[in-house]
């Protein structure tokens, strides 16, 4: 046989995978100062059948070959010492969760796609939104108005046809997060996860708190990663006695102190960079590469700057051990709002817009809080067409105003706690934002 050269400080080829890979096993450049590499066919396979590296495994069994197609599509790795043929038939084996299919997951997925994993989840209930399009790359033009997850799987099974893709078109909620996350009691009558790994890819504090607990009570490590405007951040939590999310993070802010991306924007190639890195914590943990993982730290990238920064996390011993699901809305709420003053004007029951609709009215507050009543911008307009001219305030950003503007705006103030002191004493105040989130804390204040 020819031999096979390689460069200073690569790792050669094994001879059973050149002598029983793909039909022609075609290396790299050689380096300057090697000769022209040559290429090598071995015999194939009798009556074209697959060719493995190991035996096979019986069905329901872990994989323990790469056939003839793996062998060709996953040669980088197989030539990485830190992976090999061993390392491969680990990311075959493993399972992935990915709670969310928009910016954050869609690299992560497409990248754990491409490297092999055997098999991904995917949970969103939501449709691709053109307004998605401008950070969620698994999905694309033609998928608009399709469901995320079947949006994600066509592009997945695109990239890598050889994974398997489970889809849950449903809220991940405190109802279903252990039954999506395979929980059931175990041989040895602890909770279990059919999950190797789960991924974040939420937007919101409730979801990251549920994520972070049901992996708590089920033992799953899992990665997360939040990102607004410039900035994101990534570590990975729940990791054999590591931090976990409620270590960076005891209580949730204030509503409406941190505005979502729809709010707030986010750099289009943000999640990208923060999808990407959360994917190759996810690899590292499957290759079982901890040495380097993101346990007890947090990366934190500010894309404006162009700077890698790591804040150090340590997990608390005096937490109390998660044990059951709670209901992280209204954990994420906050306190209920202090009782209406006499005489104060009315506002909307400290529910954000979305949530009064859900809820079937726009009444007030039954629990003694604040009286807000919330409202459509269609009714909005309806009612200003026919004569209503309540005093209106937009919180929203200056640069949102730039966006659209409304005439019949009193005043525009970003700063959520400031009440305008020309504010009238009587009459009806409407509060007015992008999505009803930030408009809470001035109500509350109102």
């Amino acid at each position: 046989d020819d031999d096979v050269s390689t460069a200073p400080g690569h790792i050669a080829p094994r001879d059973d995978v050149l002598l029983l890979g793909p039909a022609v096993v075609q290396e790299e450049e050689a380096a300057p100062d090697c000769g022209p590499r040559r290429q090598r066919t071995p015999p194939p396979a009798r009556g074209g059948a697959s060719v493995s590296l190991l035996r096979s495994a019986p069905p329901g069994r872990p994989a323990e070959s790469l056939d003839h197609g793996e062998i060709s599509r996953y040669s980088r790795h197989l030539v990485l010492g830190d992976v090999g043929v061993s390392g491969q038939l680990a990311i075959k084996n493993a399972s992935v969760l990915v709670v969310g299919a928009g910016g954050l997951g869609s690299p992560c997925l497409l990248y754990l796609a491409a490297a092999g994993v055997g098999r991904i989840g995917i949970v969103d209930a939501d449709v691709v939104d053109e307004s998605n399009l401008q950070r969620q790359i698994v999905h694309g033009t033609s998928t608009v108005g399709a469901s995320k997850c079947e949006s994600a799987r066509g592009r997945i099974l695109d990239v890598n046809p050889l994974v398997e893709v489970a889809t849950y078109e449903e809220e991940f909620t405190s109802e279903t997060a252990l039954r999506i996350l395979g929980g059931a009691d175990g041989s040895n009558g602890s909770p279990s996860s059919s999950w190797d790994v789960v991924v974040d890819g939420s937007d919101n504090f409730p979801t990251k708190y549920l994520i972070n607990d049901a992996c708590s009570i089920l033992g799953v490590p899992w990665v997360y990663s939040a990102i607004l405007a410039f900035e994101g951040q990534l570590s990975t939590f729940n990791f054999k006695g590591g931090p976990d999310y409620r270590d960076l993070l005891p209580t949730p802010p204030p509503p409406g102190d941190v505005p979502s991306c729809a709010e707030g924007g986010v750099l289009g190639v943000l999640p990208g960079t923060m999808g990407c890195l959360q994917a190759t914590e996810v690899l590292k943990i499957i290759l079982r590469k901890e040495r380097g993982l993101l346990v007890g730290r947090v990366l934190v990238f500010d894309a404006m700057e162009m700077k890698f920064s790591e804040i150090g996390l340590a997990r608390n011993p005096d937490r109390t051990k998660v044990s059951e699901l709670i209901d992280y809305q209204g954990f994420c709420a906050g306190p209920k709002a202090a009782p209406r003053p006499p005489g104060a004007v009315n506002g909307s029951g400290g529910r954000t817009m979305d949530e009064a609709e859900t809820a079937g009215g726009d009444g007030g507050s039954s629990d003694g809080g604040p009286e807000f009543r919330s409202i459509s911008p269609p009714d909005c307009m309806e009612r200003l067409s026919g004569g209503w001219s309540p005093w209106v305030l937009d919180v929203r950003l200056h640069s949102e105003n730039d966006i659209v503007a409304l005439p019949f705006t009193d005043c525009v103030s970003p700063h959520r706690t400031v009440v305008p002191s020309d504010l009238p004493r009587d009459g009806e105040v409407l509060v007015y934002c992008k999505a009803g989130v930030r408009g809470r804390r001035p109500a509350t204040d109102l």
